[in-house]
């Protein structure tokens, strides 16, 4: 259900209480919406963790690059 609040007549640890309940809140500024208060996904931090995790493994299997190497791929782009 979505509750439309007035930007004045409402607290935020009220907001968050209900969104916390799973309520998605508008606010709006005079009849005018401004802002969309929703609960976060379940599913969505581990999604983000498992694909921080994915590119971390994914970097530590790719050989190690110096400087030099590098430098010199730049020289090479530069032709």
């Amino acid at each position: 259900m979505t509750i439309t609040v007035n930007i004045s007549d409402t607290s935020l640890a009220e907001l968050l209480a209900k969104v916390e309940a799973g309520e998605e809140i508008i606010l709006a500024r005079g009849d005018v919406p401004v802002a969309r208060i929703a609960p976060v996904a379940i599913g969505d931090n581990e999604r983000r963790k498992k694909a921080i995790e994915d590119i971390l493994a994914f970097r530590a299997r790719m050989p190690k690059i110096t400087q030099e190497e590098i430098a010199e791929w730049k020289a090479i782009g530069r032709r």
